[in-house]
């Protein structure tokens, strides 16, 4: 976890973390991929790599979510401490997927036209 006076919001932004790469890795998502959030706040489950409604539901949910809570850390503990805690945490993930965790399994993804 990153260095913040904040642990508490580094606690819920990084599992608000897990619970996105576990749900995009069920859905076989790339979230860092270009218009990949947008085609999930528009509802688009072809963004998809697996059929997995529900998992998409819980992902579109959380994605939302995910706006409202970063919205609320940039207001009670500014933009600078709110983006410490994310790179932080963007360093974190990008850790786990070079290591092979928490990243889509690679197969035919329907937004590649593979």
């Amino acid at each position: 976890m990153a260095d913040t006076k904040h642990p508490a919001w580094a606690r819920h932004l990084d599992s608000i973390a897990d619970e996105l790469l576990r749900l995009s890795t069920a859905c076989d998502v790339r979230l860092r991929d270009p218009g990949v959030i947008e085609r999930i706040l528009h509802n688009d489950e072809t963004v998809c790599g697996t059929k997995n409604p529900i998992g998409f539901r819980k992902l579109h949910s959380l994605v939302l979510a995910t706006f409202s809570s970063l919205n609320k850390a940039i207001d009670r503990i500014g933009p600078e401490e709110t983006k410490i805690i994310i790179d932080g945490i963007r360093e974190r993930v990008g850790r786990l997927q070079a290591a092979g965790r928490g990243s889509p399994p690679p197969g035919n993804r329907s937004d590649t036209g593979e």
